[in-house]
């Protein structure tokens, strides 16, 4: 069953770079950075699934972080972008 699910997001692993290289090209960047922001999300999930599953405390709370940095992106933010209080 892990065999599967590595295989099949390394598989999909390819789109990303298909995305980085139309943005690259000149084409509409914006939504191919919305699509990419949402695949990276779902993808970030399953892997954080994965490390609790496993009991990756740390990698699964890093994971976490970067899925939420992925979830800000989705709605057109970024923690990067917001300013200090």
């Amino acid at each position: 069953m892990l065999r599967n699910g590595v295989a099949e997001a390394i598989a999909e692993a390819v789109i990303i770079p298909a995305l980085v290289k139309e943005a690259d090209n000149g084409e509409e960047a914006g939504d191919n950075a919305e699509e990419a922001a949402t695949y990276l999300f779902e993808l970030l999930v399953a892997a954080r699934r994965l490390a609790v599953t496993r009991r990756h405390k740390f990698l699964a709370y890093l994971i976490g972080m970067a899925a939420e940095e992925a979830r800000l992106l989705t709605q057109g933010r970024s923690s990067v972008r917001q300013k200090a209080a």
